[in-house]
This record gives structure tokens, C-alpha cells and sequence, in this order.
């Protein structure tokens, strides 16, 4: 017994504390069954948020009848100027962004202004929360913006969720993403996003594809960020898809997610 107790404390701290303070938490469906570490615990989700919220965009947009390439007029002095925005240069006073524009901003850029501008146009937090809880999520919860959160970055934390909640919608994501041409739209850009090569695309093989979505926390006084994440889709050579959710709360290192991906993957 004792043997037995060694090694699970060996195994749990080799998979979820590798640094002082470290939370990791994760879980991944692979050949019908759910690897999990902390997967029920609540893990803030930064611009993980993005993610659900284009779900409820893809929903508001299509029971609207509003099409993506809608034009929607922006104001630079409405935006927040001091925050993560590749949008903020391609204007100077204002202008036009379609949907879909705003929607890859957000999703493939993460720009925090573009996420706010599709609060203030589709419905606010509230809005997307009422959303997730409608399809069932309990374990999800949106309800501060951007905004709210740049102002006071303690409020991240109410914007969180569980990891087997985050791949349980996924796995809903697999299932409905055909369902209309937002949703397909919302796949693509996820399957082409760029960054975060060093997390989830870390952990699987070149030929693999990955549809994903990251975020990264707040810095500490360290320099370190207060958690990094990233959830998606793991698309192998022979078709079979692995939704996968990886957050970390005060990580050691930028490739926290793809050593605690790889160690779910493998087990």
C-alpha cells in the first residue's frame, strides 16, 4: 500500500506541480474514454473565452438572419487603446469590419478589442452565459469582457471553467460545426490559427492537425503569466479527432501545456 501511495504522489507531481504554487489541470477524450488531471476543478480561461463566445456570435448571427460579411462601423476612441488589439493600426478614426473580419481578429489574434466590439454587437456576457447554460453547460460560466478584465485583472477569474466541461463542448463543436456557415467559418479559423504553436501543436505529431483556440493570464511580479491555456480539437492522420482542454494556473514555463498534453496523450 504504501509502494502504491508513493507512486501516485510521484505521478501527480510529475503531471500537475512542477513549480511552487503550479496548478495544471486537463482532460482529453481519446477511444471513447476521458483522461483527466484536475479536470473538475475551475481554471480562469483568458482568451479561451473567445472561443465560446464565437459559438454564441455563430447563434445570434444565424436566428438574426445577419450575414458574416454584415458591416459593422467602428470608432477607434470607443477602444481601448493600451491593451492586446492588432486591429487598432489599420485605422485612424473609424471604419468598417465585417463579422467575419471581427471574428478572425478575435479568434485567430485574440484581439481583446475586436472580443468587446462582438459583446457590444451580439449581446454582452450575460447573453453568452445564458447561451451555454441553454445547451447545458453549468460548468462555464462568461461574465466580465475584456474591458472589465484590463481594467481589474483579478476579474479573470469569473470567466472560467472545468476542463471535462471545455471538451465536452468540443466535442459539441465536433458534432454541430457543419451545422451552418458560421460554425464552418469558426472551425477554419481555429484550424488556421497560427499562434500557440508551442502548446497544443507541441504535443502532437507535424501531420496532425490541431483546431485551437489559447489564452494567456495576466503578468505576475515575476514575469510570469498568471496561467496560460489552450483548448481544441487534435485531428490525427487516420481522421480520429481528440478534443483536449490543458490550463495551468502560475506556470513554470511557456511549455507547461504541450509537456501536461503529451503525458495525457500517452496515457
Amino acid at each position: 500500500m504504501l509502494c502504491i501511495l508513493i507512486i501516485i504522489i510521484a505521478l501527480a507531481s510529475t503531471i500537475s506541480v512542477d513549480a511552487e504554487n503550479e496548478v495544471a489541470g486537463g482532460c482529453v477524450k481519446k477511444g471513447g474514454t476521458e483522461r483527466r488531471i484536475n479536470a473538475t476543478s475551475r481554471f480562469p480561461m483568458y482568451s479561451v473565452m473567445k472561443f465560446p463566445q464565437a459559438l454564441y456570435v455563430a447563434d445570434f448571427l444565424t436566428r438574426n438572419d445577419i450575414d458574416l460579411n454584415t458591416e459593422v462601423l467602428v470608432r477607434k476612441e470607443e477602444m481601448l487603446q493600451d491593451t492586446w488589439s492588432p486591429m487598432l493600426s489599420t485605422f485612424e478614426d473609424q471604419r468598417t469590419f465585417t463579422y467575419s473580419e471581427l471574428l478572425a481578429l478575435s479568434l485567430q489574434q485574440s484581439d481583446n478589442n475586436a472580443c468587446d466590439i462582438l459583446f457590444e454587437r451580439c449581446g454582452g456576457p450575460r447573453a453568452v452565459d445564458k447561451y451555454l447554460r441553454d445547451l447545458g453547460f453549468k460548468d462555464i460560466r462568461i461574465q466580465k469582457t475584456e474591458k472589465q478584465m484590463h481594467d481589474t485583472p483579478a476579474l479573470s477569474e469569473q470567466n472560467w471553467c472545468t476542463p471535462q466541461s471545455m471538451v465536452t463542448l468540443l466535442e459539441w463543436f465536433i458534432a454541430h460545426h457543419n451545422d451552418n456557415e458560421p460554425l464552418r467559418y469558426i472551425w477554419k479559423l481555429m484550424a488556421e490559427c497560427q499562434t500557440g504553436g508551442d502548446r497544443l501543436p507541441a504535443a502532437v505529431p507535424n501531420s496532425a492537425k490541431v483546431v485551437h483556440k489559447t489564452g494567456t493570464g495576466y503578468p505576475l511580479p515575476s514575469g510570469r503569466p498568471s496561467g496560460i491555456c489552450d483548448v481544441g480539437i487534435i485531428i490525427l492522420d487516420n481522421g480520429q479527432q481528440l478534443p483536449i482542454a490543458i490550463f495551468i494556473i502560475n506556470p513554470s514555463s511557456q511549455s507547461r501545456i504541450s509537456d501536461v498534453a503529451k503525458q495525457l496523450l500517452e496515457q
